[in-house]
């Protein structure tokens, strides 16, 4: 069909042929692009059986075609003309003189790099003075232009100008100075392999000059314009370390939006986005909008030259930092949606699915772990439902469930009895912003009485949605503003604050209890209000993977007659203290009296090596070493374990925390006759806090012995001054 007018010049449709004969094999779908005269987009058209049918547009004989592989996702983005060059799609050339050419033939090459390839882009937003997520921003999301594509575009004297001010950076580097932003990245790597890498945001340079491949420098020192070009266009990389150093080249950067993307309740972006298969990945910038109540405001939008990701590695996380003190961050505590009660660690360190919930090892971490010091239960709560249906309550208790072995079924009348429910009392606080300070508001307990008089036996409110006065709940301290309860283990029997130290009577088995009660103080059933409780599917700490939750599971609620009437978990709770004492030597070496040098007759002679490393129900672990002169330790005579478990390293267990080995004399002198040993024995609490292990619970001890050949018996003569 022969058309003597361009789409968009009268007012039939144009049919084109679409052929692609130079790749037989290529199968896939093709779809076509147009655009008017203002860049728009005015249809987009399938081709089918070869055959193209275009609407007539408006655009004057303006307009422009694109093809490229069919493709949902591309669709659903309304590609623009910038966007698809970058991709590769095939722009043919329509008119030759007045006449429509009738068949577009799509060059082999352009094939090749087809289909597209697609990139996770994931990230952040937060605030640059707290690292809090700012929740419901506006990201956008655009692709700079590439520096090769540019480079091609530049006129002839910007090729030698841009040749110019690289080699005399490469010749003089510049003293970088400092930026806020991601880490820098130190291009030097770069140069040396001649091959490209990502590079991050703001990519400082090296302050040494450097030198380049010999034809590569002769290549940029051509007087061609065209070599120049080619040079620097193949090795963009080379220029990316300066572009932020050179604010005269910075109004050539243009970028292409590619998404506008909403952060979720966590501050988080994601999106797929398109880049060419057989390229470099997308250079992207991002800027950041607010919506303060008066419609959105940009609050983030540094200079792209300093803040691009060039070549994004795909899926790597981009943190943006918004330096506006307005913004506000996300709530540390998220309003649940429906009614869900998520609790979801002690501390931030171990979640309720980490605690061994049967068997000898019922209350300790899956790693064997007790617990020990100030505990404290985080939760978060469907708080708005819960404290609209009058359910603004909770309270959590504990009893004793064993003696200190975790078995005993009797304990000491001076410690904390059996069976005997206790309220967690102490204060909890949080914090709100007003204005530039933070005052804190008390949750609990309570008062004795209600409003109605009714009872609130310490009873602590769930954190309500708002604060009292100010305009957002934080988090300054996370051990004072993340917890519900406090749980003082080390205080539960009156442990002595200074040495000796008994051993800790209170240990044992612990039940915590979580309870919801209603607005006149009486216990909420959970099954009948459709509470739902939930426990964490991950392990902690949380970091910045996204935290799912699933339904509780029966050992984790207190149940009454099927109901859920709240949460439980055993806690092996002890916090006694190690000790370690490192003994005498012993063995066939016999110290001398008066010197203390432990005298050898032979080198087959055995040091008697042993210690104490002692924890009452053995959470502990032990290292000891042994090191001859400045070092280093003796392998032979070192040895770890775990306290009361059999030794190791031919080390063997004489007592229930006591361990010994007859090492040999040659073995502990190597190459000397003579020699000085320092012992060091180390015993490591395994209790934690939920935020570490309890380090002063932890014991050492040092000693010192020398091994000596003792020195024969002097024979002087009479004339020497001495006896026969």
């Amino acid at each position: 069909m022969e058309q003597r007018h361009p789409p968009g010049r009268g007012a039939e449709p144009v049919v084109l042929q679409v052929t692609t004969r130079q790749r037989p094999d290529f199968q896939q779908p093709l779809m076509a692009w147009l655009f008017d005269g203002g860049g728009r987009l005015a249809a987009r058209v399938e081709v089918k059986d070869g055959r193209l049918e275009l609407p007539a547009t408006d655009g004057g004989g303006h307009g422009r075609l694109f093809i490229t592989p069919v493709d949902e996702r591309l669709v659903e983005t309304e590609p623009t003309t910038a966007m698809l060059e970058r991709l590769g799609a095939y722009e043919p050339v329509l008119l030759i003189g007045e006449r429509l050419k009738p068949v577009i033939d799509i060059p082999g090459l352009v094939i090749d790099h087809w289909p597209f390839c697609f990139c996770w882009l994931r990230g952040r937003v937060e605030r640059l003075s707290d690292h809090r997520a700012i929740c419901g921003a506006r990201v956008h999301v655009c692709e700079v232009d590439r520096l090769p594509w540019w480079i091609r575009r530049l006129p002839e004297r910007d090729i030698f100008k841009l040749r110019d001010d690289l080699l005399e950076v490469l010749r003089r580097p510049p003293v970088p100075q400092p930026v806020p932003g991601p880490e820098p990245f130190d291009p030097r790597p770069l140069f040396r392999s001649g091959m490209p890498q990502a590079l991050n945001p703001q990519p400082l340079p090296p302050q040494d000059s450097i030198e380049l491949p010999a034809a590569l420098q002769a290549s940029l020192r051509s007087r061609s314009a065209q070599m120049v070009r080619s040079t620097l266009a193949d090795h963009a990389q080379l220029l990316l370390p300066w572009l932020c150093l050179w604010p005269h080249w910075w109004w050539r950067l243009r970028c292409d939006e590619m998404a506008v993307l909403t952060t979720d309740n966590q501050g988080r972006f994601e999106t797929t986005l398109f880049y060419p298969c057989h390229g470099d990945h997308p250079d992207l910038y991002f800027w950041v909008e607010y919506d303060f109540g008066s419609g959105f405001e940009t609050v983030y939008r540094p200079g792209m030259a300093c803040n691009t990701h060039w070549n994004y590695a795909c899926g790597t996380p981009v943190t943006l930092r918004v330096p506006d003190p307005r913004v506000p961050g996300c709530e540390e505590e998220p309003d649940l949606p429906g009614r869900q009660v998520v609790v979801l660690s002690i501390g931030p360190g171990v979640a309720v699915r980490e605690l061994q919930a049967t068997g000898a090892g019922e209350g300790l971490t899956t790693a064997g772990e007790p617990f020990g010091g100030t505990l404290e239960p985080r939760v978060d709560f469907s708080r708005s439902a819960l404290i609209g249906g009058g359910i603004p309550y909770y309270r959590w208790s504990y009893r004793r469930l064993s003696g200190p072995d975790g078995v005993a079924a009797t304990v000491d009348a001076a410690s904390v009895p059996l069976g005997v429910w206790s309220v967690m009392s102490r204060d909890v606080y949080r914090h709100y912003k007003l204005g530039t300070s933070f005052p804190s508001e008390r949750m609990g307990p309570m008062p004795t009485a209600g409003a109605d008089a009714a009872p609130l036996p310490n009873l602590f409110r769930i954190r309500p949605v708002a604060p009292p006065a100010g305009t957002e709940w934080v988090v300054l301290d996370e051990s004072v503003d993340l917890a519900t309860a406090y749980l003082d283990s080390h205080m539960l029997a009156g442990a002595p604050t200074a040495a000796p130290w008994p051993d800790d009577l209170a240990a044992g088995r612990y039940e915590l209890k979580l309870e919801l009660f209603d607005s006149a103080g009486a216990l909420v059933d959970w099954t009948a209000q459709g509470i739902d409780l939930r426990i964490t599917d991950q392990d902690a700490p949380f970091g910045t993977a996204t935290v799912t939750s699933s339904t509780a599971p029966a050992h984790n609620r207190v149940l009454v007659g099927g109901a859920t009437m709240g949460f439980r978990m055993v806690l092996r709770v002890d916090n006694n203290r190690c000790s370690a004492d490192i003994q005498p030597v012993g063995g066939t070496v016999s110290p001398d009296p008066v010197c203390g040098f432990h005298n050898y007759a032979q080198p087959s002679d055995t040091a008697g090596l042993s210690f104490v490393a002692r924890h009452p129900n053995g959470f502990a672990t032990y290292g000891f070493s042994v090191t001859r002169g400045p070092g280093p330790a003796l392998a032979v005579a070192g040895t770890s374990g775990v306290a009361g478990a059999p030794g190791s390293n031919g080390y063997l267990q004489t007592g229930s925390f006591s361990y010994g080995k007859a090492v040999t004399v040659s073995a502990l002198l190597g190459p000397c006759s003579n020699a000085a040993y320092a012992e060091r024995l180390e015993v490591s609490a395994m209790a934690t806090n939920g935020y570490g292990t309890l380090t002063q619970y932890n014991a050492a001890d040092n000693a010192a012995f020398a091994l000596a050949m003792p020195c024969p018996a002097c024979e002087c003569t009479e004339a020497e001054g001495g006896t026969a």
